[in-house]
C-alpha cells in the first residue's frame, strides 16, 4: 500500500468556469462528453452550498473526465464550518475546511488527493486525477442517493468529532469504511468500491470500527401504541400523515419517523415544543447567542409517552431557515397487538415539499412555475426538482410504500442510534 506522498508536480492554475453556450449540441441525455476539448471536474452541490460559492456560475452539460467521476458537495455548519464531499461513483468521503469558500473549488483537488493517498491510491493514479482536476465546475446535485449518504456522514461525522474529537482527514478515512445499503450488491462499503478500482485486494481494507459502547441504549418496546396525525401548517390543500409509533420511543426517534414520512432528508435541525417546553438536540451555544428562554431539553432522552396522551397536541419544527412547522395531534393510544407495525405510516395526503425549496411560500410558487410552461425559471426549476426527488415529482402523489425506504436510509445514516 502506498504511502502518503505530499509533494506537488506542477500543473495549470485551476479554474472555475462555464464553457462557451455557443459550443456543440448536448447529447440527448443533457451531457455532451464528446464536446468536452480538455479535462474537467464537476462538483455538484447543495444549493446550501452554492450559495456561499460566489462568482460561480453553474455548469449544465459538463461531464467530469476523471477516473472517479464527478464529486456532490454539501456546506455542514458545523464550529468551524465544514465543506463535506462525497464520490458518486464510490461514495468516498472527504471532510475539508469550508472556509475561505471563495477558494472552496480550487482546494478540493488537493484535498481529494489526500484521501486517495490515504486510501492507498499509489502516485501515478493520484497524479492523473490531479490533472483531470486542472478546470472545477459547479452543478446542482442530481443524484438523490449520493445526497441521502452525504446526509448521513454528515450527521455521522459530526457525531464523532464532538464524542472522540477526530480531525477531518481522519473523519474522512474512518467513516469510508461504513456499510451502505446503496452498495450492498457491490463492494459494501465506499473503501471497498475504491479498492476495487484501484485494484487493491479489498481483504487488506481496513474495517469499520463500531464503537458499541459509545451508543445510547435503546428503549425497550411498550405496551402503547401512538397513533398521531402530523400536519404541515399553512400548506393549501393540506399535507398531512397519519402515523403509528411505539410510546416508549424517544422524540429524536419521533422526528427520524416524522422525516420518513413526509420524504425530509434530516439536513436541518429540528425542536418539538409542548408549551413552553421544547425538546431538540442541545445546543447550549445556540440558546445562549440567540436568547431562546428555558433551555433545550434533550429528544433523545425524552420518551413520547412521558410527554403526551391521548389528545395532546404539540409543534415539530423542522429547518429554521425554510422553517417548515408542523401540527401533531395524539388521535389516540392503544394497546400494542401483533397486528400493529411500529412505527409505520397509515395514511397521508399529498407530496411532500423537496427540501431547500423555501418554505411553505416557497413551495407554492415552485408549484405555480412548475404548472406554467411559458415562465422563464421553469426548466431551471423542473430540473432542480428532478435533483431532488425520486421519479417524476407529482405534488398530489402519496404513496406510504415510501416510508420504509426512508426511514431506513435515515437510520443507517444516524450513527448516534
Amino acid at each position: 500500500m502506498a504511502t502518503t506522498v505530499r509533494g506537488r508536480r506542477s500543473r495549470p492554475a485551476r479554474t472555475t468556469r462555464v464553457p462557451d453556450p455557443a459550443g456543440s449540441s448536448p447529447s440527448a441525455t443533457g451531457r455532451c462528453r464528446s464536446c468536452q476539448t480538455h479535462p474537467v471536474l464537476v462538483v455538484r452541490g447543495t444549493k446550501k452550498l452554492r450559495d456561499r460559492l460566489t462568482g460561480v456560475t453553474p455548469a449544465v452539460d459538463d461531464e467530469s473526465t476523471t477516473v472517479l467521476g464527478d464529486w456532490f458537495a454539501t456546506a455542514l455548519f458545523w464550529r468551524p464550518h465544514v465543506a463535506l464531499l462525497v464520490n458518486q461513483k464510490t461514495f468516498l468521503p472527504v471532510f475539508m475546511p469550508l472556509a475561505p469558500a471563495a477558494t472552496l473549488l480550487q482546494r478540493a483537488p488537493d484535498a481529494i488527493a489526500d484521501i486517495l493517498r490515504r486510501h492507498g491510491a499509489d502516485e501515478a493514479f493520484v497524479a492523473n486525477e490531479l490533472d483531470e482536476m486542472r478546470d472545477v465546475r459547479v452543478a446542482a446535485t442530481d443524484d438523490r442517493s449520493v445526497v441521502g449518504v452525504m446526509s448521513g456522514f454528515g450527521s455521522g461525522g459530526k457525531f464523532r468529532m464532538l464524542t472522540r474529537g477526530l480531525a477531518l482527514e481522519e473523519l474522512s478515512v474512518e467513516l469510508a469504511g461504513m456499510p451502505l445499503t446503496t452498495l450492498d450488491h457491490r463492494a459494501g462499503a465506499p473503501n471497498r468500491e475504491l479498492a476495487v478500482i484501484l485494484g487493491i485486494d479489498t481483504g487488506k481494507v481496513v474495517q469499520f470500527p463500531v464503537d458499541r459502547a459509545a451508543a445510547p441504549p435503546t428503549n425497550p418496546a411498550t405496551t402503547n401504541v401512538y397513533q398521531l396525525k402530523v400536519t404541515l401548517s399553512g400548506a393549501k390543500p393540506p399535507i398531512w400523515r397519519r402515523l403509528l409509533v411505539d410510546g416508549g420511543a424517544t422524540l429524536h426517534e419521533v422526528h427520524e419517523v416524522i422525516q420518513a414520512a413526509f420524504g425530509w432528508w434530516n439536513h436541518h435541525l429540528y425542536e418539538f415544543e409542548f408549551g413552553r417546553a421544547r425538546y431538540a438536540l442541545p445546543d447550549p451555544d445556540w440558546d445562549m447567542d440567540f436568547d431562546m428562554g428555558s433551555p433545550t431539553r434533550d429528544a433523545r432522552t425524552t420518551r413520547l409517552d412521558t410527554v403526551a396522551r391521548s389528545g395532546t397536541s404539540f409543534t415539530y419544527t423542522y429547518d429554521f431557515g425554510d422553517f417548515w412547522e408542523h401540527k401533531v395531534t395524539v388521535e389516540k393510544v392503544v394497546p400494542a397487538s401483533p397486528e400493529l407495525t411500529v412505527p409505520s405510516c397509515t395514511g397521508g395526503r399529498r407530496h411532500g415539499p423537496p427540501e431547500d425549496c423555501g418554505g411553505v411560500w416557497g413551495y407554492e410558487e415552485l408549484l405555480a412555475i412548475l404548472a406554467d410552461p411559458t415562465h422563464e425559471e421553469h426548466e431551471e426549476r423542473r430540473a432542480w426538482v428532478a435533483g431532488m426527488v425520486d421519479g417524476d415529482f407529482d405534488p398530489e402523489r402519496f404513496d406510504p410504500g415510501d416510508f420504509v425506504d426512508h426511514l431506513q436510509a435515515i437510520r443507517l445514516a444516524a450513527f448516534d442510534n
